[in-house]
């Protein structure tokens, strides 16, 4: 499956808050705001009508027709094209300050998607983040997939690899197709709007900041934490 590491993972745990080691974040709405990846590099090349459609896609069928869908135009576009259109799309609030923030108390981070690999190593790289996964091409015009019901599946394997536990991790997110992965991390946080139904997760912070977020993982006020229906 396409892991990938981006720098040194963070091995050095002893300041570590609340026994969390390791935060996993979404991309899309997450750490990036706005337009999506896959939104912007179609408004900027051509097939922003058909993108529309494709964004609605839910179940896993959809997004293996969606995706083959799309490599159509990617395979056209080289990284630097699609790099010099994701420039543009803003961070979340305090996304390097957050992600700093969490490597210094030895906390490793990590950036599970379902957008195209190489669109979230360009965030990734850009943020720091120790590692990441997306789906990407298998070289044979279609794609080694990441769904909603592998992320958190994906996460464990990397988890495992620092021999990190399930309860010394935290995600966030902002949709439901991040839920399963939110359902895995002892704490789950979630920056979208409306809570998906049958989902509560530690704490709800409509488009918190990503150094709010750190903040409140570095220094939990374990009074005020809501709990979970995982």
């Amino acid at each position: 499956m396409p892991l990938q590491r981006t720098g040194p993972d963070q091995r050095d745990h002893a300041d570590a808050p609340a026994g969390i080691r390791l935060v996993a974040f979404d991309l899309d709405g997450t750490l990036i705001r706005g337009q999506t990846c896959m939104e912007a590099i179609a408004d900027a090349f051509g097939f922003a009508a058909q993108m529309s459609v494709w964004e609605q896609s839910r179940t896993e069928q959809e997004l293996i027709a969606a995706r083959l869908g799309i490599w159509e135009y990617l395979q056209h576009l080289s990284i630097d094209d699609m790099d010099a259109v994701l420039a543009d799309i803003p961070l979340a609030p305090g996304a390097i300050e957050g992600i700093t923030a969490l490597h210094m108390a030895g906390i490793a981070t990590i950036i599970a998607s379902l957008t195209h690999a190489p669109n979230v190593a360009y965030f990734a790289g850009r943020l720091g983040v120790n590692a990441y996964f997306g789906t990407e091409p298998d070289g044979n015009g279609g794609y080694r997939h990441v769904f909603p019901a592998t992320k958190p599946t994906l996460l464990a394997e990397y988890a495992n690899a620092l021999d990190v536990s399930p309860e010394q991790i935290a995600a966030v997110g902002d949709t439901p197709n991040d839920v399963p992965m939110l359902r895995a991390a002892r704490i789950s946080i979630y920056v979208g709007a409306t809570l998906p139904e049958d989902f509560t997760p530690t704490w709800h912070l409509p488009a918190a900041s990503i150094d709010e977020i750190a903040r409140i993982i570095l220094e939990p006020d374990e009074g005020n934490e809501p709990s979970s229906t995982r």
